[in-house]
């Protein structure tokens, strides 16, 4: 076999492979899953039912109850966080299933939540496998408060 047909050969090889990796990897619940807004969640939340989701908003104020004997976290997100003053009437209970939470994860955090719904006859639960909380950036708060550094762009 001549060197141009090798090298063509193991191109086509390489381009099959990664056709492949690129097709079983965005079907379904592929590792591209981006997260919704509460409110874009909300409204599409009872054809959801068995996906796997990512959600984003902000703990409620006074919302976190742990216990022990279950092992597990009860919460309730809101879309805009609980400091900006926007009264939330749409809300989120959430079971996180598990006691070791993030430890920025408090009233007014920004958080991501990753499960799914299970939709009961007067609200929605979501049960949380995975919880993220949003570190708060220092110079977004500089920024807003004339800081040292407040001029310069990032």
């Amino acid at each position: 076999m001549s060197k141009g047909a090798q090298i063509a050969v193991g191109a086509v090889l390489v381009a099959l492979l990664l056709g492949w990796y690129g097709y079983t990897n965005l079907q379904g619940e592929g590792a591209f899953q981006y997260y919704q807004s509460l409110n874009e969640f909300l409204t599409e939340s009872r054809n959801l039912e068995g996906r796997s989701l990512r959600v984003h908003g902000y703990v409620a104020n006074d919302s976190i109850h742990r216990d022990l004997k279950a092992k597990n976290v009860r919460f309730v997100v809101q879309n805009d966080p609980p400091h900006a003053g926007i009264t939330n009437e749409r809300t989120l209970e959430v079971l996180f299933l598990g006691l070791e939470t993030p430890d920025m994860f408090k009233d007014g955090a920004e958080v991501v939540i990753e499960g799914r719904i299970q939709n009961q006859p007067s609200s929605t639960l979501f049960l949380a496998d995975n919880l993220m909380a949003k570190c708060p950036s220092k110079f977004e708060a500089q920024a807003q408060e004339g800081g040292p550094d407040a001029g310069v762009p990032l």
